[in-house]
């Protein structure tokens, strides 16, 4: 016999996340494809979320609830804090000097400009459930788990997503606690005036390539109004460092925006003035590359390992 549930709302934007995107007054503030612009308090919970979202078969003998195996959510606070710390190249007095002098040179790389770091286990292995956690319970993946049934000639179905999304979870979860850490590369990307955006989507080709004992892939996440994250596993790299953390130019500020609008259906969180909407976000889809392939992204790439050389004059950073 199904036991009582009462019902709850299940987020699949923390909560601990959304306060960094809050105005002075706790509004968050979004945009829809039509142009409309609306806002909620933080604080009544009602924003970034899904009835029961995370509860199979509810109101039968089989219901289950995978709700608390996001407890990723309680570290959110420290992990946050944590990579704010991981400061970008420049921010004191001899670096600032040295980061004059390179826009001097025009055959500067964006390794140049950054700054390099060796995560501790510990926050690697959190940091990377916190992705994963991001990227997989996100209304963008919740679509793509609930369609798998069309590869049968049937319709998407509620519950076999929520299935998908336990069981990919799960396995992230095992993974990113006990697996190999070998061969994964973070870049932090810091933008203390042009801000980020979120979306209910965003670039994720990390979780499609998961299985029980391994993944590979990317992904571009965006944090906080001034923090985005990239994450990568290239094919060979040193030990030491896996993380690079660089102030972002506004025009990669911006690509990234319009990255994540293409990824999107239904909103796009803000904090200060509400981003120009482009024409993927338009067509209120959960759209993607048509390839996987972007010029910001092979840039990135390049501070894992991957040789490009793309001089930074070439991607519009620097004098012509």
């Amino acid at each position: 016999m199904a036991r009582a549930r009462k019902s709850r709302n299940h987020h699949w934007w923390p909560v601990t996340l959304q306060k960094h995107w809050t105005d002075r007054q706790g509004n968050l503030h979004w945009i829809e494809p039509d142009g409309t612009v609306d806002r909620k308090k933080a604080k009544n919970r009602k924003i970034g979320y899904s009835l029961h979202g995370h509860t199979i078969f509810q109101g039968t003998e089989w219901e289950s609830n995978f709700e608390k195996d996001f407890e990723i959510d309680n570290d959110i606070p420290n992990i946050i804090g944590q990579i704010q710390e991981l400061k970008p190249f420049g921010r004191n007095a001899k670096e600032f000097f040295q980061l004059l002098r390179l826009f001097t040179k025009k055959d500067r790389k964006l390794k140049d400009m950054c700054k390099f770091y060796r995560l501790e286990e510990d926050l690697h292995r959190k940091l990377l459930l916190f992705i994963f956690s991001l990227l997989i319970r996100s209304p963008a993946s919740r679509s793509r788990y609930e369609s798998y049934p069309q590869m049968l000639g049937l319709p998407p179905n509620e519950n076999v997503g929520k299935g998908n999304m336990s069981q990919s979870y799960h396995f992230a979860t095992k993974l990113c606690k006990e697996g190999f850490i070998t061969n994964q590369f973070f870049v932090l990307l810091h933008s203390p005036i042009k801000k980020f955006v979120f979306g209910d989507g965003c670039l994720d080709w990390l979780t499609s390539g998961l299985t029980f004992n391994s993944f590979r892939g990317k992904a571009l996440v965006p944090l906080t109004p001034h923090i985005c994250i990239y994450f990568c596993t290239p094919t060979s790299m040193t030990r030491s460092p896996n993380c690079a953390s660089f102030s972002a130019a506004p025009w990669m500020v911006e690509r990234i925006n319009q990255i994540t609008q293409i990824y999107s259906k239904d909103k796009i969180f803000f904090h200060g003035s509400p981003p120009e909407i482009n024409e993927a976000f338009k067509q209120k889809d959960f759209l993607e590359h048509t390839e996987r392939t972007d010029s910001l992204i092979d840039l990135l790439d390049e501070l894992a390992g991957n040789r490009r050389s793309t001089s930074l004059v070439y991607l519009g950073l620097g004098t012509r």
